[in-house]
């Protein structure tokens, strides 16, 4: 008797847990669309699935599984409905619910027309140089093979799908990798094929000019000539890039330079090293330094402006460094005038922005000591002493550009400009 009692009890229970479980609030729908020939790309199918999970979970979040149960198959047949209506393209063939907590749906499409097998992508970038704009499609390595993975497959009447999707995956990778940017997409049907052309443009402040300097301290700058044309074409290609752009890749910027000028037979002839400093900017400034740490040769040419003797002149300098610090050189200097030579060999010391000479000057037989400063990548003082004649001489320098300075000089009793151009 207590036995039967028991066995009473334990089936009551088990049939109230089973009924608890059947009877339970739905919190929750997954939706999964499933293409029944597998021709449809699983971006497209998960973009359909989250369309058809809104409509889903309005339908049966917060209902009774108890209650639905019984209507199951009204159900499947308004979310077939609903699913013909919305994915366009496509024809519901097989629907299925599967009740619980956590709902899932499973809907079964095939496309109701041609598919899209012949893909053509058109990545531009626009009002940029086409070099420039090459560079910026490596930055999106694989996106017009996704593009074209993504759409390949689909219904040719799902273009409204497929270009939802193509658009929110090129805008995040744009996004990702060229936030300086925006795309615009749009999908072409044209003799059989589909064409999806992606536009990206900058936005933001553009780089609307670019000041170009390219000069070397160590050799002639006339031995640069092909090189600064060349690498002012080169820099020109900035132009119409977003200045947030080139702050955030402005030491890759200069590194390419870097690398690029490694490559040319000027560098590796005169075994020098580039120092590029690019300071972005609507207008950009891009600065390139040719320098040598073994030797250093210039040529300059002088007229003095007021003043009643002496004022054209010209000299060459030869030197070569001992130590990072320390330099040995030769140099030949001719006034004009009465063509008078003098020749000379020294020692310099520099140390930070300053530098101290001494040279020994032939015929003349005086010595010269030269104390340099400079201010700026333009601006140099100079103050120097000839023994000779016991002469002191003060000047400031500006660069106007690499071939041509100008020098403001007091020598002995008397203030002149001087034209100085930088051969």
């Amino acid at each position: 008797m207590k036995i039967s009692k028991i066995l009473m009890i334990a089936a009551m229970t088990n049939f109230l847990s089973l009924q608890q479980a059947f009877s339970m609030p739905i919190n929750d729908v997954q939706v999964q669309v499933v293409d029944v020939g597998g021709s449809t790309s699983n971006d497209l199918l998960q973009k359909m699935s989250d369309s058809m999970q809104i409509v889903a979970q309005q339908l049966l979040v917060d209902r009774d599984t108890q209650n639905v149960e019984p209507v199951k198959t009204e159900y499947i047949s308004l979310l077939k409905e609903i699913g013909d209506r919305v994915l366009t393209g496509y024809e519901m063939q097989q629907a299925d619910i599967r009740l619980g907590e956590q709902t899932e749906i499973v809907l079964k499409i095939t496309p109701w027309s041609d598919t899209i097998n012949n893909v053509v992508t058109d990545l531009q970038f626009s009002g940029l140089e086409q070099e420039t704009a090459e560079h910026l499609r490596q930055r999106l390595p694989g996106l017009e093979q996704r593009l074209r993975n993504i759409i390949s497959g689909a219904s040719v009447d799902a273009q409204d799908w497929a270009g939802g999707v193509l658009r929110r995956v090129v805008r995040q990778e744009v996004e990702k990798t060229l936030p300086e940017f925006k795309a615009a997409v749009d999908l072409v049907q044209e003799d059989g094929k589909v064409i999806v052309q992606v536009i990206i443009y900058p936005v933001g402040q553009l780089v609307s000019s670019v000041k170009y300097e390219m000069r070397s301290e160590s050799i002639p700058n006339l031995l640069l000539n092909r090189l600064k044309f060349k690498y002012a074409d080169e820099c020109e290609k900035l132009q119409g890039l977003p200045v947030a752009y080139l702050e955030h890749h402005c030491q890759e910027y200069a590194d390419y330079l870097s690398t690029k000028l490694a490559s040319e037979y000027e560098v590796r002839q005169y075994n020098l090293k580039p120092r590029i400093t690019v300071r972005p900017g609507a207008d950009t400034a891009v600065e390139i330094i040719l320098y040598s740490d073994e030797y250093k040769i210039w040529l300059e040419g002088y007229g003095d402006i007021g003043r009643d003797k002496d004022n054209l002149s010209g000299k060459a300098h030869l030197g070569k460094y001992i130590s990072p610090h320390d330099e040995i050189f030769a140099e030949a200097e001719v006034v004009l005038d009465d063509v008078q030579w003098q020749f000379g060999a020294g020692y310099t010391c520099y140390w930070g922005k300053s530098s101290w000479s001494y040279m020994r000057r032939a015929p003349a037989g005086d010595n010269v000591y030269k104390l340099e400063y400079t201010l700026s990548p333009k601006w140099k003082l100079r103050a120097e002493h000839f023994s000779g004649d016991d002469r002191n001489e003060y000047g400031v320098r500006y660069r106007i550009h690499e071939f041509l300075s100008a020098e403001y000089v007091y020598g002995g009793n008397e203030f002149y400009l001087r034209l100085i151009g930088n051969l």
